[in-house]
């Protein structure tokens, strides 16, 4: 179980913290200047900022009158750096986004909306791609946001008509109650990536629900085909692989379509072309 953060606080004008938002990275770039950026014009002022970078960072983010807190972690997984970040909080709620990352407007408000439903642990949305994104990052993320391309978690990539109860949600865009966060004991830090979707599974595993809302949106930036691409995939597949015991059996088959896929083009060329079956030849074309 995890250590208790301090109870009660105020921010701005003697308004009680609602939010932390929590921020992990390595060092000052000019994506996290973009989030602290629009994090700025949130309409909701009711949080505070949690910037836990690798080393010791000056005070350029000062001149927007934030209440931030800015903890050094030294180079350390992201999801120890969130669970530092917990430690350090004071809101009710947890909200982690990704530094090259940036919130909508109404980020908070719409996600408060969806926290107060009864039952709810973790809510989040959609990850949208800037439209400043190079040519080749928005080839990568019309790869992510197709039906091909990712399936039914598509739907983390692009902004779906309805909200709907899901397995998980990624880190770049998830809401959790602070004392569900307490109760799963935070993220697992013996993982580099999956370890949102171990949240998640953690958190339905006690009885919560975890929950997509459209109207809580993050603009998220790429990786670039192909190799950081390909790079970002394999360290999430070969992750959730290692979590997929928290996930009913019955469930599993969407986490090993990718993997039948690649299967059948394989065994299929072999197939069609070595054994020469014309009628599995012709399918596989």
């Amino acid at each position: 179980m995890m250590g208790k953060s301090s109870g009660k606080t105020k921010s701005g004008e003697g308004e009680e913290i609602v939010f932390s938002i929590i921020i992990p990275f390595k060092n000052v770039d000019a994506y996290l200047r973009e989030c602290i950026e629009h994090i700025s014009k949130l309409k909701n002022r009711n949080f505070e900022v949690i910037l836990l970078p690798d080393y010791k960072i000056g005070k350029e983010f000062d001149r927007y009158g934030l209440k931030i807190k800015t903890h050094s972690t030294g180079p350390v997984k992201p999801s120890r750096k969130r669970n530092l970040g917990f430690k350090l909080s004071e809101g009710k709620y947890l909200a982690f986004i990704d530094a090259d990352a940036y919130p909508d407007s109404k980020w908070l408000e719409n996600a408060l909306k969806c926290l107060e439903n009864e039952g709810v642990g973790i809510v989040g949305g959609p990850n949208i791609q800037p439209e400043s994104d190079g040519i080749m990052q928005k080839a990568g993320g019309d790869v992510l946001s197709s039906r091909i391309g990712s399936g039914s978690f598509s739907a983390r990539y692009s902004i779906k008509k309805k909200k709907m109860k899901v397995k998980e949600l990624p880190s770049c865009n998830l809401f959790i109650r602070k004392d569900v966060f307490e109760k799963v004991g935070g993220f697992d830090e013996s993982l580099l990536t999956a370890e949102d979707a171990k949240l998640c599974f953690d958190t339905i595993n006690l009885g919560y629900k975890v929950m997509y809302c459209p109207d809580i949106i993050v603009y998220h930036h790429r990786r670039a085909l192909f190799r950081p691409h390909i790079k970002q995939i394999w360290n999430y597949g070969r992750d959730k692989a290692s979590v997929l015991n928290l996930v009913p059996p019955r469930n599993r088959i969407i986490y090993f379509m990718p993997s039948l896929f690649v299967a059948g083009l394989a065994l299929g060329f072999f197939l069609s072309f070595v054994a020469n079956i014309p009628i599995i030849r012709t399918v596989y074309i």
